[in-house]
């Protein structure tokens, strides 16, 4: 199961609790609340949904047993904001320039602030039968009664802390209900080239919802949401570094920031992680050489944040066969040293840290890159990063994609293209998820 969900609350306003995944856990939320990341808010665009406020006469489902229930049969919370009636309000979500640019490759599913605010109009139809309209907010005129979702145009949006971005919020602002979380910016921030991370404000109305649920099973029959009630909180978002050169920046794609693997493997996995993209192009893994990684900005980046990180996914070695044309036995120990440096410096202050070494994908091309030899080394790295004592498995990248990805797939014969970004992604989602449930095996890759 890919959803890792750990969350802490505390309904007491200016209150964070931290809980999860222990002490590593608690780290990673400290650490980046005391790095102060600038965050950037993001702006987005989607369709919107005209569906009138109505009282639902849809069954409700039983948390208990899971049997549909009817309403007359279902116990319902009555809900006022500020003492108006939740039937008067609607829920807004943002348009933002991210959905934009992908509704322009993808279809509406990737809409994400939509699907967030349905989401949210479901979860308060269950706990009180009042079916909500759905609406963007740049088709929508303003009104005193809306419960606005991300970013919105509305000046009540702009309350939203930004800089943390496993923060949520859910808060009165005047007559109106604000939802929203941090954010993260594209395509360069401190360093990093990083996806969108819509997964905090999918997450932000679950302490609401969970409270909901506590007030019902207690009997309460009426709430009314004062400007008092805080449902600030923290989420454990699982947070994956895709480290490596062009194939990992996106090199062949037609958009790096949104067609790149780690952006489309940040979409697969949008309700519960962060997949941040530290590719840079052309760089190697050995460390003698011009264009090493770890003399990058880039790289500087990843270990001042590998606090914060889950897993970390490393394909590099392409462009060390590349520029070293005469490789000997010599330069077989270069790479493999340099590598376990690369991962010494990941796991200097995140001993819990789950490294993926990926070998490089099958290449079409003739100029040298993407030896066997460095094939070869990078599948004998997990054995010896293992032997140091790093958490590390392994993942077939070239038997993948030669199996998967045909030359019609490469622009260039090196580079994926669209497609092929979008296959590697797919699979790594199941890598991953297997990852994270226990059951991923390397001989099943």
């Amino acid at each position: 199961m890919l959803i890792k969900k750990m969350y802490a609350y505390d309904r007491f306003p200016g209150i964070v609790c931290l809980s999860g995944s222990g002490e590593r856990m608690t780290m990673k939320k400290i650490f980046f609340l005391i790095l102060g990341l600038t965050l950037f808010l993001s702006t987005a665009a989607c369709q919107s949904d005209d569906t009138v406020a109505t009282t639902s006469t849809a069954p409700v489902t039983s948390a208990k047993s899971g049997e549909a229930e009817t309403e007359e049969d279902a116990k319902l919370l009555t809900l006022t904001i500020g003492g108006t009636d939740l039937s008067e309000y609607t829920i807004v979500y943002a348009d933002s320039v991210y959905d934009q640019k992908i509704l322009s490759y993808f279809n509406t599913e990737h809409d994400f602030f939509k699907l967030i605010a349905d989401d949210i109009a479901e979860k308060i139809r269950q706990r009180t039968g009042v079916t909500l309209s759905v609406v963007k907010d740049t088709a929508a005129a303003k009104t005193n009664r809306e419960i606005l979702v991300g970013p919105t145009n509305r000046s009540e949006s702009d309350s939203i802390d930004t800089l943390d971005v496993y923060k949520t919020y859910v808060k009165r602002v005047g007559n109106k209900v604000v939802v929203g979380a941090g954010y993260i910016s594209t395509p360069y921030t401190g360093g990093l080239r990083e996806s969108y991370c819509f997964a905090s404000t999918y997450h932000a109305w679950d302490k609401v919802d969970a409270y909901m649920q506590e007030l019902t099973a207690s009997g309460t029959e009426t709430w009314d949401w004062s400007a008092e009630d805080d449902f600030s909180t923290t989420v454990d978002l699982i947070t994956v570094a895709c480290i490596g050169d062009s194939i990992t920046e996106g090199a062949g794609s037609t958009a790096r920031d949104f067609l790149a693997y780690p952006a489309v493997l940040g979409r697969i996995l949008w309700q519960d992680h962060l997949i941040i993209n530290v590719g840079n192009s052309g760089k190697t893994m050995r460390d003698d050489l011009a264009l090493c990684y770890r003399g990058t900005t880039q790289h500087a980046a990843v270990r001042r944040y590998a606090p914060l990180y889950d897993y970390a996914l490393i394909m590099l070695g392409t462009n060390d066969s590349y520029f070293d044309r005469n490789w000997t036995a010599t330069d077989d120990e270069r790479y493999l040293t340099s590598a376990e440096n690369l991962v010494a410096d990941l796991t200097k202050n995140n001993d819990a840290l789950q490294i993926m070494i990926m070998n490089c994908p099958i290449y079409y091309g003739t100029n040298g890159s993407g030896s066997q030899q460095v094939r070869t080394l990078q599948g004998l790295l997990p054995g010896r990063l293992t032997d140091a004592g790093y958490s590390t498995t392994f993942f077939d990248m070239y038997t993948f994609t030669a199996e998967h990805l045909g030359r019609e797939n490469f622009p260039d014969e090196l580079h994926p293209g669209d497609t092929g970004y979008q296959i590697m992604a797919a699979k790594l989602a199941e890598v991953l998820a297997a990852l994270e449930d226990g059951t991923y095996s390397p001989s099943e890759s």
